[in-house]
């Protein structure tokens, strides 16, 4: 069930629908605005497999929905700036139910210095997860780097000069995704970016939830490269690698003996552009995290060992179709240690 005050939320914007497209188109010489956006797709994964689910889905069968909406608020008045996101998904990761939950995905008030450089204050993404994924070209993306997404009582700074980016965010309190306490968290990225080649470093820390969850200390770093080789063929990398102290017994309500687990990925993909509506996109993964290892020294008997063993690496190819410039259609199938065998999306933006 949905929380009430969710769904209050919810009823306001839908009811205030008519107004907010009204004010959207709305501006001045001044740059003042109010924008309405937003996303409806439709799609899902098939033959989700059992022996390869690390933790992407709530349950392994023949087709797993995830189709979502979103709908979005945001403006500038002077010099400061708001977002209010709403999204309405399924809950498929693991541990959850895969019905659907209506939930604020973002909403903040941010300040913007000058054109180049801006902060936001309150839910939003954390710095890092504006790039986590960078390199790689699958619209699903593949190898899940990990960082902190989206966070509540985030502050954080982004600047773009020419070429370079720079942005960083602290989280007071962080959670994970399950809502167990992770700590505070601090992380950041510095990029390069270009028509030929664009590189990107991230980096995060965390602070631990000091006995409170299994989550402790944490440090993480990413790297994301684009080139393109020719004019309609471009390559990418993406990969991390993480020290993370998780828990390995309990007391009572405390988390105790917490050990350091290393965990990598790397994505090489490829994108061929065959028109402006067609490009085809393919993939090679590779995921290892030292909690799959049967032979390593704090592995968790309690469990039977993933048929992958400690890593796991699959391949994709698929394409996108891009009838007009906010819509795509995706298709992509997977071969080899892979949690699913392809997946299909249509959505549209506005």
């Amino acid at each position: 069930m949905l929380k009430r005050t969710t769904i209050a939320i919810a009823i306001i914007t839908m009811f205030s629908a008519g107004s907010v497209s009204a004010v959207m188109l709305d501006g001045d010489s001044q740059g003042d605005h109010v924008r309405l956006y937003g996303e409806v797709g439709v799609g899902g994964h098939f033959d989700t497999h059992p022996a390869y689910n690390h933790d992407e889905f709530y349950d392994t069968k023949g087709y797993v929905d995830d189709s979502l909406a979103t709908m979005g608020v945001s403006g500038q008045r002077q010099q400061f700036t708001y977002r209010l996101e709403l999204d309405y998904q399924r809950r498929n990761w693991l541990g959850g139910d895969g019905e659907f939950e209506l939930a604020i995905d973002k909403m903040y008030v941010g300040y913007a210095f000058t054109d180049q450089q801006w902060i936001e204050l309150g839910l939003t993404d954390t710095a890092f997860d504006d790039y986590d994924h960078f390199g790689d070209f699958t619209f699903n993306k593949s190898v899940e780097t990990g960082e902190a997404g989206d966070q509540e009582n985030t502050v954080k700074y982004q600047a773009e000069f020419e070429n370079l980016i720079f942005g960083t965010s602290y989280s007071y309190n962080g959670e994970h995704e399950s809502g167990a306490l992770q700590g505070d968290i601090i992380n950041g990225y510095i990029g390069w970016m270009s028509d030929l080649l664009s590189v990107v470093v991230g980096l995060e820390t965390r602070g631990g939830s000091n006995g409170i969850s299994k989550y402790g200390e944490q440090q993480q770093i990413g790297l994301g490269v684009r080139l393109k080789l020719m004019s309609d063929l471009s390559i990418g990398l993406n990969g991390f690698l993480e020290d993370e102290d998780l828990s390995t017994r309990k007391s009572g309500d405390v988390h105790l003996d917490y050990q350091t687990f290393r965990n990598q990925g790397v994505t090489l993909s490829a994108k061929y552009d065959l028109n402006q509506q067609w490009e085809i996109i393919s993939s090679v993964n590779h995921e290892e995290y030292e909690g799959w290892d049967l032979l390593g020294p704090n592995y968790d008997y309690s469990k039977l060992p993933a048929e992958y063993g400690k890593e796991r690496q699959w391949a994709s190819l698929g394409f996108n179709y891009r009838p007009a410039r906010d819509i795509v259609l995706s298709l992509e199938g997977r071969v080899g240690e892979a949690p699913e065998a392809g997946y299909a999306y249509a959505r549209i933006y506005f």
